[in-house]
């Protein structure tokens, strides 16, 4: 059977409008996919971490990546986000797997342009005091490195991105009660510092930015409730001062903004005035 002029027209017409919509189609995706920001909260359990990637998700359109140790916590979060939303279990401290885990998460959401690391490893009282440092220095410090490391391979390959690291005013001054804590949280600001220069170095427009929070109330901690303690900001408060400086991509943000001041106090007042008062 022999097709008339006017049907072969017709077919040929077709596969060409057929194949200008999927070239459109495919060209529109490429485009819409883009435009899509990802981010990855890693301590998205609980704390700041968790309010923050609420944050990014409904205020700051972000696609997020949820990554913690306790899954129900992440899957509870999983249903406050309305925007697309990925979960993770990783422990930190498990370096080669964890790295491997976060490989495997920012190939699932198809790239990452924001990392947020927001760890610490709480107190344990079943644990002797040498035990809980070395927990504190695996999560705090190490850990902290591998995931940060992670993610600037990424940002400097593809010459964009921002890294955000949670660290504290604690790791300005050296703490008799707690010198392991504060030198985990220093070896962050510095090393946060130190990539933040390289990057300006060498010209790569990476962002890096240090969150130094003084106490700050949490589900499992509550400062205001402690003797002793000063300047507590609620977690709401914290959150919302965390989210502004990731936006304004700040060098360094102190929460609340007045601990600006014992950051003052810290790298002014002399050893034997510091030690006379027990610290502050």
């Amino acid at each position: 059977m022999k097709l008339c002029k006017s049907n072969v027209y017709g077919l040929i017409t077709f596969f060409i409008i057929a194949s200008i919509n999927i070239a459109y189609f495919q060209n529109n995706q490429c485009i819409l996919q883009k435009n899509v920001k990802r981010a990855i909260i890693i301590g998205a359990t609980s704390g700041m971490g968790r309010q923050v990637a609420k944050l990014l998700a409904t205020e700051g359109g972000y696609e997020v990546g949820l990554v913690g140790r306790r899954v129900n916590l992440l899957e509870s979060l999983k249903k406050e986000i309305p925007t697309k939303t990925h979960i993770k279990q990783i422990d930190v401290s498990l370096y080669d797997q964890a790295k491997k885990q976060l490989m495997e998460l920012i190939e699932e959401m198809g790239g990452l342009d924001l990392m947020l690391i927001s760890v610490a490893s709480y107190y344990d009282s079943k644990l002797s005091k040498y035990e809980n440092d070395v927990k504190t220095i695996a999560v705090t410090l190490v850990g902290f490195w591998e995931m940060a490391n992670v993610a600037l391979e990424i940002f400097e390959k593809q010459k964009s991105g921002h890294l955000v690291g949670i660290s504290s005013i604690s790791g300005l001054r050296g703490d008799a009660k707690c010198p392991v804590y504060c030198g985990s949280k220093a070896f962050i600001s510095t090393y946060l510092e130190g990539v933040r220069n390289y990057m300006i170095q060498k010209n790569i427009p990476v962002y890096v930015t240090d969150i130094m929070p003084g106490w700050v109330d949490t589900e499992e901690v509550k400062y205001s409730e402690m003797p002793g303690t000063y300047w507590v900001t609620s977690l709401e408060k914290a959150s919302w001062q965390i989210f502004e400086a990731i936006q304004s991509k700040q060098k360094i943000a102190y929460i609340s903004k007045r601990q600006i001041l014992v950051k003052i106090a810290l790298n002014t007042v002399p050893d034997f005035i510091y030690n006379a008062i027990g610290g502050f």
